[in-house]
Order: structure tokens, then C-alpha cells, then sequence
């Protein structure tokens, strides 16, 4: 499995403290990607043919307009598909909406991709609520944007696909949405704050098996950390485990992909997910998600994992004996 999509955590700063965030930024974090390692990281990235679109994340990436503007422009150039994950407190109005959108269009922004749940729902309420939603579809509507809406969900949410399809419907907006949703998760934030029945857990419905996302996502952290994954547990104690190299280490991006392609623990947790990984551990656990799962992996089984590093070789030997894929 080799990179698809490219991931900027840009910053943990932001103007939301949405009680679910595992990442838990809010507006006391400071930490943001240096110019410099975004502008080499998208260059390097032109070497690697399987990566098609960037996405520049957060946090709240719009908090940084420059800075997130000269990365768009950069990946446009490069002929990437550009994405900005956002929670559109900028669009009170349809005016300010537009207005805001153009820069970031005349950048090169492909997609515009807006977070809005019961969470950030409370937050957005104090810049304009619902309708800061509507304005920053029509805007990216008229700008010849794509728009997708994310939803974070729990037992009990009221917004989620069908109910936003119906606001939409009732406002008039035709064009087709892109809907994505996940589960509360927890960690960050959310493991402080949330009763423990948002969380999901009837485990005769818990993920199982391989993980697609493994290796699909290429993410960079605010500190130039490279990760193989852009999960929950990427701000996390566990997030070693995922950690493939920095930017500060020199090694080009193609070089730390390459290394990626040999990494043991990418290949099992892609080929047949963290469960697996754990039974061959010796640990008898179950978990209702692979995020669950590798946290676990990450925290309460880091020693045992080295022993499978030093073991390489003959796991590799017996996935090909069973003619798993693996690279050349």
C-alpha cells in the first residue's frame, strides 16, 4: 500500500474547544507547521505519483491564512487536488463567505471540507450558527468548489447526514454533498470530558480485521513528525507506533516512504489490523475500534512490539508464503 493522500496537521490552535477534539486543540495551543518543511514536504511530495490530494487540517487551519494560501497555491501548482478542513466561522454572512472563499480559490482550492456536529455546533453558535453552514456551501458552490460536510458522531447525535440533508433541502442548496462521519473517540479531549456512553461499544459490531487506512494517509504533524496514518491516536502517547521519520531527520519524503514500505507493523495492522497483531502478542483483548486497538498497542505493549521488529524477516517470509501482496 503506498501513500494516496497527504495530510498537514497545520496546527493544534483553534477557535473551537469541542468537547469530543482527540486531539484537544483549542485556542491555548500554539504549535504550527513551519513554512519551510510544508513548502519542501509538497515539493518532495511531486516525486511520490500515488499521492492525488492534499489536505491541510488542523485544529483550525484558517487561523493561519498565509500560511495554509502559499501551501495551496505550492500543491496547485504541483497539480495536486487541494482540500481545507474547516469549521466556517469566517462565513456569517453570505458576503463574508464569498469574500473569504476567494482568496483561498484564487490559491488553488479544490475542496472545501466543513466540520459540523452537535459538538461543533455549540462553538459555532457565537460566530453566526446554522447558517454559517449554508453560507459557506453557497460560497464554495459559486466559487466551482467541491463540499463535503464531516460529522462526529455518538449514540443519541442529532446532526448527522440525514438531518443536514434536510436543512440543506429546506434552504434550497441542490448540489451534491459529501457526507463523512465518524465515531466519537476516546482520547484527547474527549476522554476528559464526554460520559462513557458516547462511546460505542457493543463489541458483536466492532471493527475487525484489516486496515485500509494504514499507509493511505501520509500525515505530517505540526513538528514535522511523518506518520502512516491520520487516526485518532496520532496526538496520543501512542503515537510512536505510527511514527515513520520527521522532516528535521533530513531523509527526503520519498526515501521515508520507501522505509515505510518495509516497516513490519504498517504492513500487519494493513494486511490484518491491530487484532491481529495483538493475538500474535500473546493478548487476548478485544476492542470496538482499530484506533482502540493500536492505543493499546501503542501504550500497554510497546516493549512487546520491539520483539516483532527484530522478527521482520521471517514475518515477511510467512505472509509471502501465503501469498499476502506485499511490495517488490
Amino acid at each position: 500500500m503506498i501513500p494516496q493522500v497527504l495530510a498537514f496537521i497545520t496546527t493544534y490552535r483553534c477557535n473551537f474547544s469541542c468537547d469530543h477534539c482527540s486531539v484537544a486543540a483549542g485556542p491555548e495551543r500554539r504549535e504550527v507547521l513551519a513554512a519551510g518543511v510544508m513548502q519542501r514536504v509538497i515539493e518532495q511530495a511531486y516525486a511520490l505519483p500515488s499521492i492525488r490530494v492534499i489536505v491541510f487540517t488542523g485544529g483550525e487551519p484558517t487561523l493561519y491564512p498565509e500560511l495554509i494560501q502559499e501551501g495551496i497555491k505550492l500543491a496547485h501548482e504541483k497539480g495536486f487536488v487541494t482540500r481545507l478542513v474547516t469549521n466556517a466561522w469566517w462565513a456569517q454572512t453570505a458576503e463574508k463567505a464569498y469574500r473569504f472563499l476567494q482568496d483561498y480559490r484564487a490559491a488553488g482550492l479544490d475542496e472545501l471540507n466543513i466540520s459540523y456536529d452537535d459538538f461543533h455546533a455549540k462553538y459555532l453558535e457565537s460566530f453566526g450558527g446554522e447558517r454559517n453552514l449554508l453560507n459557506a456551501i453557497r460560497a464554495a458552490t459559486e466559487l466551482g468548489m467541491t463540499t463535503l460536510v464531516g460529522s462526529v458522531l455518538y449514540h443519541g447525535a442529532r446532526i448527522r447526514s440525514g438531518y443536514l440533508r434536510r436543512i440543506f433541502k429546506d434552504a434550497g442548496i441542490q448540489q451534491e454533498i459529501k457526507f463523512l462521519e465518524d465515531f466519537v473517540f476516546p482520547l484527547g479531549r474527549a476522554r476528559r470530558k464526554l460520559p462513557l456512553h458516547f462511546f460505542p461499544s457493543d463489541m458483536e459490531k466492532r471493527e475487525q480485521g484489516a486496515c485500509q487506512e494504514a499507509g493511505h494517509t501520509l500525515t505530517i504533524l505540526p513538528d514535522g513528525k511523518i506518520l502512516f496514518c491520520c487516526g485518532h491516536i496520532i496526538n496520543s502517547k501512542a503515537q510512536a507506533i505510527l511514527t515513520v521519520d520527521s522532516m528535521a531527520s533530513g531523509v527526503s519524503l520519498p526515501e521515508i516512504v520507501g522505509r515505510m514500505q518495509r516497516n513490519v507493523f504498517y504492513w500487519w495492522l494493513h494486511l490484518e489490523g491491530p487484532e491481529a497483531v495483538l493475538a500474535e502478542l500473546g493478548v487476548e483483548k478485544k476492542f470496538y475500534r482499530r484506533c482502540e486497538a493500536c492505543f493499546y498497542l501503542g501504550t500497554a505493549c510497546r516493549e512487546k512490539l520491539l520483539t516483532l521488529a527484530a522478527r521482520k524477516e521471517e514475518i515477511f517470509a510467512r505472509w509471502e508464503a501465503r501469498k499476502i501482496g506485499l511490495p517488490a
